[in-house]
């Protein structure tokens, strides 16, 4: 294999430890990026959803980089139609300037030729651009659309390592501190006995939002809401009572960095970070 001199070394990187936390948006939150303090946060994740059109996650990476941030633009395999439509995606993410993104299966309906994370990589088609580093999701409670959701993650890795790209896992967030932490030990752990070394574990954290919201984005998101429901029993309570993520994250050991989900508004996020 050619070494692409776009691509940085895997070992250099390594010794750069992200301070800031990530946070992730939909394209139509962009705008709200504009007031987004730089000394709190760095990489801006673009969720792909169901339905989503690729023109807008390249629109809103473009906006996010004039704004002074990193973007990282998921790329879905469930929502992307065929490996021409994959190919004018990456090169004109690849055009832009984007130098991250986060590969997944996506959530909802396989709507063209593309299943898991792996149909993509088989296209061969990431080698073609700039992209120096690949990140993929973990799932601390497990994956409803994958059974060996950290068997199959550590085979992502691999083929990312091996490719000459850079790596970090970006977790779902999660509301169980007990399996995270043991989902976060037996990743590194693992990691080790195959001879990788370490791997950065970004945790997903819900931002401030009222529990009956999560409860709701919890739905949506695969994420088991039966540990949010059975702390707040009362529903009328529920619309009332707003998440503090410090209880959680407050409780989590050995992860890398933190990674925000704005479920009660970024606005309200910001507020919360900067009283904390």
């Amino acid at each position: 294999m050619t070494i692409s001199l776009k691509k940085l070394p895997v070992f250099k990187t390594r010794q750069m430890k992200m301070k800031k936390n990530s946070l992730e948006i939909i394209p139509k939150q962009v705008d709200r990026i504009a007031n987004l303090p730089k000394n709190l946060f760095g990489d801006v994740y673009i969720a792909y959803i169901p339905g989503e059109s690729f023109t807008n996650i390249v629109s809103a990476s473009k906006y996010i980089i004039n704004q002074g941030f990193k973007p990282v633009p998921h790329v879905p395999a469930r929502s992307i139609s065929n490996k021409k439509e994959l190919d004018l995606y990456l090169s004109q993410l690849s055009d832009i300037g984007v130098e991250k993104i986060l590969a997944i299966g996506g959530s909802g309906k396989q709507i063209g030729n593309f299943e898991k994370t792996f149909d993509l990589f088989d296209t061969d088609l990431f080698d073609k651009y700039s992209f120096n580093q690949i990140n993929i999701a973990g799932h601390p409670e497990g994956n409803p659309f994958d059974e060996n959701s950290d068997e199959n993650l550590f085979k992502k890795h691999e083929w990312i390592i091996e490719n000459e790209f850079n790596c970090s896992i970006v977790s779902q967030w999660t509301f169980d501190i007990k399996k995270t932490n043991d989902w976060i030990q037996n990743i590194k752990r693992k990691m080790k006995l195959i001879g990788r070394g370490s791997l950065d574990v970004h945790i997903g954290i819900a931002g401030p939002a009222k529990i009956i919201t999560l409860i709701k984005y919890a739905k949506i998101c695969g994420v088991s809401a039966s540990l949010i429901i059975a702390k707040n029993k009362n529903l009328e309570l529920r619309n009332l009572i707003q998440h503090n993520p410090n209880e959680i994250i407050n409780n989590l050991k050995n992860y890398d960095n933190l990674h925000f989900f704005p479920f009660g508004g970024i606005k309200e996020l910001v507020k919360w970070k900067n009283e904390k």
